[in-house]
């Protein structure tokens, strides 16, 4: 039997399908009990709500603050990125990123301007890790941990649900999606990749069984209707790539496919492509006319399909619980 959830968290829609044999209400506990990781991950690593522990952090400049262990690993876990990018992922665009307008909170409307870090001098050399508390922030910056949080409470839901005794399930949480097992009929998760021109039809299904699949575009979330500056650009110009449509990447966890599919989107096709190549991770990108280019073994790994079945398609639509869009 298949269940369904749909609440909003961190900013999106998440939906948790589960295919199981439990009662109903065993069900509905355990979702229940897994989805408070959104929550609290959002608390914590929110640089939308200034009383979070993130903003709190961002706030003391020069001195070893003490952290949770949770931020400490989202912080710990950007750095890593950052350093595995030379920078291309970058932790410290937070301030950037507001003065692009990115900066209102979603539950009550309310804008954040964080003047304490107006210095655009900053990366993540800036942010320094001391023992396994600690966070010392050597200038003024605000974190921004959006690439890296939604990603993290999905692998912190889906090991929750896990340990319940769940083996088949699907989350979404607005596009960065982790699969277990099998779907109702007994076969492997198909999940639909957006077409980032026509956006009420995908470019293909990927079928999955285990793992995590995330996609970073610039059509959703521009600074103005008409730019082609968005949310994703380079830190070190603070513009947005130009050859790029959407970047795809399959990794075992969320957090990796979330974080990465980012990463490998601001170096661009021929760095982005090399970087999922060396790391092990399947990606998929869409250049800005409509050019497809895969990682080696994507098609093989993943049995990709080309979109023939416009039914599915519109079923994957209508039901908003398979698709995999851009990250919010």
């Amino acid at each position: 039997m298949e269940f369904e959830r749909r609440f909003i968290g961190m900013d999106t829609l998440i939906t948790i399908k589960v295919v199981s044999d439990k009662p109903p209400e065993q069900i509905d506990a355990i979702i229940n009990q897994s989805v408070e990781n959104f929550y609290y991950v959002e608390h914590v690593c929110s640089r939308f709500e200034s009383d979070s522990e993130l903003m709190r952090l961002c706030r003391h400049t020069r001195e070893p603050v003490p952290v949770s262990p949770l931020l400490y690993h989202a912080v710990s876990f950007a750095l890593e990125v950052a350093k595995e990018s030379d920078g291309a992922f970058d932790p410290t665009i937070g301030r950037a990123m507001e003065l692009r307008g990115f900066n209102r909170n979603y539950l009550h409307g309310q804008s954040i301007s964080s003047s304490f870090a107006d210095s655009a001098d900053v990366d993540y050399h800036d942010i320094e890790l001391i023992g396994d508390r600690y966070i010392y922030l050597k200038r003024a910056l605000v974190i921004d941990l959006n690439a890296v949080v939604k990603g993290m409470a999905v692998d912190l839901t889906a090991n929750a649900m896990k340990q319940a005794g769940l083996a088949n399930f699907l989350i979404n949480a607005g596009g960065d999606i982790y699969v277990s097992g099998n779907n109702d009929q007994k076969e492997p998760w198909r999940i639909g990749i957006r077409d980032p021109f026509h956006r009420e039809q995908c470019v293909g299904i990927v079928c999955m069984r285990q793992g995590a699949i995330c996609t970073s575009g610039n059509y959703e979330r521009r600074m103005h209707p008409n730019s082609e500056e968005s949310h994703l650009f380079k830190p070190n110009t603070h513009q947005s790539p130009r050859g790029l449509s959407s970047c795809t990447v399959v990794a075992p966890f969320a957090m990796l496919a979330d974080a990465f599919s980012t990463t490998a989107y601001v170096l661009g096709l021929e760095r982005g492509m090399n970087k999922m190549e060396e790391l092990g991770f399947d990606c998929l990108m869409i250049t800005h006319t409509a050019n497809q280019f895969f990682t080696q073994k994507f098609k093989e790994n993943l049995l990709w399909n080309v979109l023939i079945d416009r039914s599915f398609e519109k079923k994957v639509f209508r039901q908003n619980a398979l698709l995999n869009i851009e990250k919010c």
